[in-house]
């Protein structure tokens, strides 16, 4: 949770944007003018400041970011505006803000540069970072320099005249022909780093970042030859995919480095993936794999995290597509053999191929899924506690590693011949991808595999995963299936005298566990139990008293 100011005379609109951030579980403050603003920000700190250019008063949000970084150097800063204004822009970068939406915008774009830009972190100077990298006495050496003022200097001033690229890009007061030739004039400059960037050589680099960076800001390119790496088709998709949210600054940084040595690429998967961002000729804008086709089959979707080094997908045959077909991708390198060893031996994938230095295995159809091993006249309760205990021990701990789901199905644990059912999937992505998709829609849910507050609740808590376990032990009792189909919806509501009407029938089969199964998956999360363990003694209990 982030504390954000927004700054924004425009009632209504302002009034917008604290709904639609408080449902992420920001702490919101509006103000509509600076003098407002500056009186909060010394009344408390934020972390985020949200303002638009012209606000009520005589001084502007530009101006009155600049005011609010003097007293809180740490807050972050992103500017609106609707307006053609030429000289804003310049300003908000010469004041390092981090962002820059021109309105009308998609209230998804701006929840997505409000996550960027919080997410971004104090890190080790990159350039120290790659040093101390360096074998026997250059690492020694590089240990010594790290005091060194021309370093952090170095680093900082590098890091400040690339924010302000892009937020010029950003913001369109850049345009294309002088963006390709201010990267250009950054080329040479990092070019002369990476290959002749010796502490003798960082004073030097200091003043021509500077340098680079104050032209940057008169919007007056130097004459300077074109680039032989980078053509014009290439950075007109660079140029887009900034404007695009799809860049941020810490790829662009990057961004000469991983042209020029392709050894860098290989580091790891998100140096290849950043390096096919920033230069790919795809229609991806984000990832190198998307949309490729691996030996008659397509990855349409990815799975997993963006920057998790293993990736896996939805994938799609060409001929016969099957719902639950997935490939994962694992970089060929030493630290993943026993990983690729260990899955084509359990014979639960295949390797398909074999290229771009990775690793493509084929999963068939939720094969090794719960769902489709379960019998289809289902499970008695304590046949059915033994088969997802596992599962509850292992959410369990999740919990006390401070992670949450609530939302997931029995697709999405796995049932090995020989071996405990274990949860393969524990993400709250597709939570929070369903209460975005209702709050767009205002439609009801197409699946129910999340918690029931997912209507109005933001961000899954650990009883909502209570919630979602008891669905599951439902379903595995009858069979991967509801005996009538109006109990999914009734299941969302249960704890109303209806929906408790429409599950009474089949209650009997579930003793002597039914109470239990009411308490877990009740609508109200406070009517759960305290916590999953819990839960656990409760269901231990009962099915030890002749559940059978």
């Amino acid at each position: 949770m982030a504390k954000i100011l927004i700054v924004e005379d425009a009632l209504l609109f302002r009034q917008t944007l604290e709904t639609l951030l408080e449902q992420f579980s920001h702490s919101i403050q509006g103000a509509e003018s600076a003098d407002e603003a500056l009186a909060q920000v010394k009344a408390q700190p934020f972390d985020l400041l949200l303002t638009d250019v012209r606000i009520a008063g005589e001084v502007d949000g530009v101006e009155a970011m600049g005011r609010i970084r003097k007293l809180q150097p740490q807050i972050r800063s992103i500017i609106m505006t609707g307006y053609s204004d030429v000289d804003a822009p310049v300003r908000a970068a010469g004041l390092q803000a981090d962002d820059y939406l021109l309105k009308p915008f998609k209230l998804q774009m701006l929840i997505q540069s409000v996550e960027t830009v919080l997410a971004q972190e104090a890190r080790p100077p990159k350039i120290l970072s790659r040093l101390t990298s360096a074998p026997g006495q250059a690492a020694s050496k590089a240990l010594r320099w790290f005091y060194d003022a021309h370093l952090h200097q170095l680093e900082e001033q590098r890091e400040q005249a690339m924010r302000q690229f892009y937020l010029l890009i950003r913001s369109k007061r850049l345009n294309l022909a002088n963006a390709l030739a201010f990267f250009t004039a950054w080329e040479a400059i990092e070019l002369d780093f990476l290959k002749n960037g010796s502490p003798q050589r960082w004073a030097q680099l200091v003043q021509d970042y500077h340098r680079w960076g104050k032209q940057l800001l008169e919007l007056q390119p130097t004459g300077c030859r074109p680039s032989e790496s980078i053509t014009a088709p290439a950075f007109e998709l660079l140029y887009a995919r900034i404007q695009s949210g799809v860049l941020q600054v810490q790829h662009l940084l990057k961004g000469v480095h991983l042209l020029h040595f392709p050894e860098a690429r290989k580091q790891s998967v998100e140096d290849f993936c950043t390096y096919n961002w920033l230069w790919g000729e795809g229609s991806d804008q984000g990832d190198p794999f998307l949309g490729i086709s691996v030996k008659g089959y397509k990855l349409v979707r990815q799975r997993s995290g963006g920057n998790s080094a293993v990736r896996l997908y939805d994938a799609e045959a060409e001929t016969l597509p099957q719902e639950g077909d997935r490939i994962l991708c694992l970089p060929a390198a030493p630290e993943f053999e026993s990983m690729l060893t260990s899955e084509i031996q359990s014979q639960r994938a295949r390797l398909l191929q074999t290229l771009r230095e990775h690793h493509f295995l084929f999963y068939s159809s939720f094969a090794m899924s719960l769902r489709a091993k379960l019998p289809g006249e289902g499970l008695n309760p304590r046949a059915a506690w033994q088969l997802l205990r596992p599962v509850f021990l292992q959410v369990a701990e999740f919990h006390r590693e401070g992670k949450v789901s609530g939302s997931f199905s029995l697709r999405d644990i796995d049932w090995p011949p020989g071996a405990p059912c274990t949860l393969n999937n524990f993400s709250d992505a597709g939570y929070r991808d369903a209460h975005l998709q209702l709050q767009k829609s205002h439609s009801q849910l197409s699946e129910f595999s999340s918690a029931p507050e997912v209507l109005h609740q933001p961000a899954p808590t650990p009883a909502s995963d209570q919630a979602v376990l008891g669905s599951l032990l439902f379903e595995v009792i009858f069979g991967g299936k509801y005996p009538d189909y109006s109990l999914r919806a009734h299941l969302r509501m249960l704890g109303n005298p209806e929906s408790n009407r429409a599950f009474a029938p089949y209650m009997e089969r579930l003793k002597p566990i039914a109470m239990i199964f009411y308490k877990l998956a009740h609508a109200e999360p406070a009517q759960r139990y305290p916590d999953l363990t819990a839960a656990i003694e409760a269901m231990d209990s009962a099915t030890d008293n002749g559940c059978g």
